[in-house]
This record gives structure tokens, sequence and C-alpha cells, in this order.
């Protein structure tokens, strides 16, 4: 299969990095009004119910195999429980803007993992010089006031978080991972289902008891921010390269940034902003083929 390229690679890039972006601000409103594994229970499970709910109107609801429950027992791990934890630890800790330009150290990680671990994956040095570009942005963001009332525990949250994703996005490349659309389905299912299990152990099901503005906000969390660019992510990590992909990492903070600024109060600095133009301009450096 021959990896997605210009428009039809960017086009992707942008919509799931845009959806996936507005989680931060929704993440950082969840967080300070219920337990973090309240809302890892929450996203998953609602999400599980949103992509069911999509398969099932667009009769894609077959294709359940052996690999497809092996790898979905992965991601929902990796990219489900992990992150879906540990995302809302950081958000009590840091401002929305800050932690998603944490996270966009992944390609980094990614990059570096991919050459190890993937046929045909090694880096170039054009690939090496813009993931170095884009790591002075971040460091430039976490610099002197980018981490206003932050935290290094929460940056150090995010990390190990953008290190699990990492992980279920080597595994997907890997693995007889069978259809998107199982694998986005079931991924959901084991995470709904271990991080609420974890969510009425910990919390009980009193954390669940929330004004309806708050299960707006988890509806929105789990539909939008979840389970829509969930599914057209792994439809994008089985078509692109696995550098490529993990440009989402660098292109969301955009979003992440501006959602933040206009629903939260969270005013970048100018740190923020600067970072994030030689980000972008990274991106282009690493994903352009001249």
């Amino acid at each position: 299969m021959t990896p997605l390229t210009g428009a039809a690679l960017w086009t992707r890039l942008i919509v799931i990095s845009a959806l996936w972006g507005a989680a931060y601000p929704l993440i950082r409103y969840l967080a300070a009004q219920m337990p973090p594994f309240a809302v890892a229970g929450v996203r998953g499970a609602l999400a599980a119910v949103a992509v069911f709910a999509f398969l099932w109107f667009r009769r894609e609801l077959g294709g359940i195999s052996r690999s497809v429950v092996i790898t979905s027992l992965v991601l929902g791990v990796l990219s489900g429980v992990v992150p879906n934890t540990l995302l809302p630890m950081a958000l009590q800790r840091m401002e929305a803007a800050p932690a998603s330009l944490v996270q966009a150290a992944g390609p980094l990680i990614l990059t570096l993992m991919a050459g190890w671990l993937l046929k045909n994956e090694t880096p170039t040095p054009r690939m090496m010089g813009g993931i170095a570009l884009g790591f002075c942005g971040i460091m430039l963001v976490v610099g002197a006031g980018g981490f206003e009332g932050g935290s290094v525990t929460g940056s150090l949250l995010i990390l190990v978080a953008t290190f699990s994703y990492a992980l279920s996005t080597i595994w997907v490349r890997r693995a007889d991972r069978g259809p998107a659309a199982a694998l986005a389905l079931g991924q959901q299912l084991v995470s709904g289902a271990l991080s609420g299990s974890l969510a009425l152990a910990v919390d009980g099901p009193g954390a669940l008891a929330q004004p309806t503005d708050v299960w707006v906000v988890a509806v929105i969390l789990a539909i939008f921010a979840t389970a829509v660019p969930l599914t057209l992510f792994l439809g994008l990590a089985t078509r692109a390269r696995a550098a490529d992909s993990s440009m989402v990492g660098y292109i969301q903070p955009v979003f992440s940034t501006a959602i933040a600024a206009v629903w939260l109060g969270e005013v970048p600095s100018w740190q923020v902003i600067a970072g994030g133009a030689v980000v972008l301009a990274s991106v282009w450096l690493v994903t352009s083929r001249r």
C-alpha cells in the first residue's frame, strides 16, 4: 500500500489534530470537577457507545477476529487506560496549552522508536532536523513563563502518556491488526471497561454524581475529541508512515491553545505562540517530500 502524501495526508492530519486538540481544554475542565479515574472511565465508556453507534449506522460492525481482539486489548491499555488516566492527573496541575505542547514531543519519541522497531522507517537527516526543530519549539514553550502555574510532576505524567501513545502506534504498525473500524470499537470497549472498573473501585459511584454541564462536556469529549479522531487516526496509522502519522502530536497543540484561550481564558504567553509557530515549521519540514 502506497503511503499517504500531499493533500490527502494534510487533510487527515488537520482534522484529527483539531478534534484531538480540543481534548486538552475539555479534560482540564472535567479534571476540576471529577477524579482522574472517573474522567478516564466516563471518557472510555461513552466513547465506546459512540463508536458502536457510528459503526452500527454504517453497517461496519463486522471484522472481529482473534487479531482484532488481541490488538484491541493492547491499544485499550496503551492508548486508552494509561493516557486517559494520566492526562487528567496532569491537567489538574498545569494549563491545557503547555500540556499539549509537552505531548508534542511524541513525534521525537515515535520516530526514534520506529527507526529501531519498524522496517523501512529509518529517519532521514531531513526528518531528524525537523524533529529537532520541533523539539526546540517545545523548549521555547516550556521556558521562562511557559509553565505559569504548572508543575514538573504534570510534565512527567504527560511524557509517560506520550510514551504509551507511541508504543500503541508502533504496535498498530507491526501487528496483524484487522480493520480500523473494528480496532476503534475494540480499543474503546477495553478502555471503557478497565477504566470504568478502576473508577468504581477507587472513586466509587458517588464520583459520577455531577451537574448537567459537566456531563455535556463529558459527552463532547467522548464523541468528538475521542471516538471520532481515534477512528480516523487508526485508519491513518495503517496508511501513513509512523513519522507522518505522529505529526498529529505536533499540530494539535495549536488547536488546544486556541480553544483553551477562548473557552477557559488561559491566554498563552508569547513563548507559547512562538513555540507553536516553530512546531508548525517542523511539521512542514518532516512531512514535505521535497
